[in-house]
């Protein structure tokens, strides 16, 4: 297998000799003899362990394409924008790709992917992926993506704390404000970290409260931050900061990994929200009471989980691959359940697969909370309202200093009905 790391943004895309999809120019349909080479673009910037997992990948695959070599190119997350619109508007893609979930609708109208809408309905592993997630991937009947992974999050928790001061993990929001009082009284640390930068979060607090972010409404979507269902929700999770106490001032203008997850580790914060792929990042700042870290579903106002947010990745096959039957043949031994056991152990991100759990018992809890998934408004305009925007992370923190939450709410509620219907 060959590898490439794209340097930087302003870099012009490396091209193989041979053209996208391989050198059989008669396989201009996604049909016909194999290709030499597959091209195949994944986020980030790679790690030995995941070029190993991404060999046993490609020994798989040429069980039925033996002639045909993949090629994997890792292009950093900053990155990835600028790389997207080299290669659509230059027309030398990949064959499949890696692609953020909340990006694909962005990506299906730009025109950047593959119809797969045949392909996966013969699938007979299609079924086991999460609907809701595929639902994601699907615009005007057809789909144009497969689910991969999701990061769901939960709440962080020491077991052993939990245990001393008798506290039982919170089912609804007033529980979880005592616990983490509790916790902050006994142990002198912050009882809980809530970051003005944690839009995931964030979301299922709103949801746990029957609010919405937003919703399609005559085929236009209509903002709902304005609610009272939203803006009840926002002032339960700012006034953990500024009317309860319990969670610290210093994460305004941070997220998760920009201090809570390095204090939580350190026994320096009583609880905190992230993903299962935090386990492994928390034990390499320190190990020593990782035995008594544990999780929770993040609660609803009145009682059970709230929904959570799948941030994750999806995978494609390029609208310009000259080898599209095997591109999407890629896809399914990527995603097949071995290959997709293995890279939830790996990664720590929940599979889509509903019938693929981690290993790890600690982690355990993540699959049953990813069976409760929701997605944000399926716009292209999400990227730009969260990402570039960034509506709901500076309306946290402008509550988080003092601002009245519906002027700011009533502020990105309008700025959702810009931004969303692009």
């Amino acid at each position: 297998m060959k590898y490439i790391k794209i340097a930087a943004a302003t870099a012009a895309i490396a091209l193989a000799a041979a053209a996208c999809g391989g050198d059989d120019k008669k396989d201009e349909s996604g049909s016909g003899k194999d290709p030499a080479q597959l091209k195949v673009w994944m986020m980030g910037d790679g790690t030995p362990e995941q070029t190993k997992f991404l060999d046993t990948v490609e020994t798989d695959f040429k069980t039925k394409h033996p002639n045909t070599d993949v090629q994997i190119k890792y292009v950093p997350w900053p990155q990835v924008a600028t790389t997207f619109q080299k290669a659509a508007a230059g027309g030398e893609g990949p064959d499949v790709t890696e692609l953020g979930n909340t990006d694909v609708q962005s990506h299906v109208e730009q025109g950047s992917l593959a119809d797969i809408t045949d392909k996966f309905s013969g699938w007979a592993d299609g079924k086991t992926l999460n609907k809701t997630a595929v639902g994601n991937d699907q615009a005007n009947g057809k789909t144009y993506a497969v689910p991969w992974y999701g990061g769901v999050r939960a709440i962080w928790y020491r077991t052993d704390w939990f245990q001393e001061l008798n506290i039982q993990p919170p089912k609804t929001w007033a529980e979880l404000s005592a616990a983490a009082k509790k916790l902050q009284d006994a142990k002198k640390v912050p009882g809980i970290g809530v970051p003005s930068d944690q839009t995931n979060a964030l979301v299922s607090f709103i949801w746990g409260n029957g609010g919405e972010v937003a919703t399609k409404d005559g085929g236009k979507w209509a903002g709902k931050l304005d609610q009272p269902q939203a803006v009840e929700a926002v002032n339960f999770y700012t006034g953990l900061v500024t009317k309860d106490k319990v969670a610290p001032e210093k994460y305004i203008g941070k997220n998760e990994l920009e201090g809570p997850q390095r204090d939580f580790a350190l026994g320096k914060l009583g609880m905190y929200i992230d993903g299962s792929w935090s386990l492994k990042e928390m034990t390499k700042v320190s190990s020593k009471d990782a035995d008594k870290w544990a999780v929770f579903p993040i609660p609803s106002k009145t009682g059970g989980n709230a929904p959570v947010m799948a941030g994750g990745s999806d995978l494609a096959v390029w609208k310009d691959s000259k080898a599209k039957d095997v591109a999407f043949d890629y896809i399914t031994v990527l995603n097949n359940a071995k290959n997709a056991k293995a890279w939830a152990d790996y990664s720590g991100f929940s599979s889509m697969r509903s019938d693929v759990k981690f290993t790890d018992p600690k982690l355990a809890v993540f699959s049953e909370i990813a069976g409760n998934v929701k997605f944000t408004p399926i716009s292209s305009g999400w990227g730009e309202f969260e990402q570039a925007k960034k509506v709901l992370p500076n309306a946290m923190k402008a509550i988080m200093q003092g601002k009245a939450a519906e002027g700011e709410l009533k502020k990105a509620n309008e700025q959702a009905n810009k931004l969303l219907n692009p």
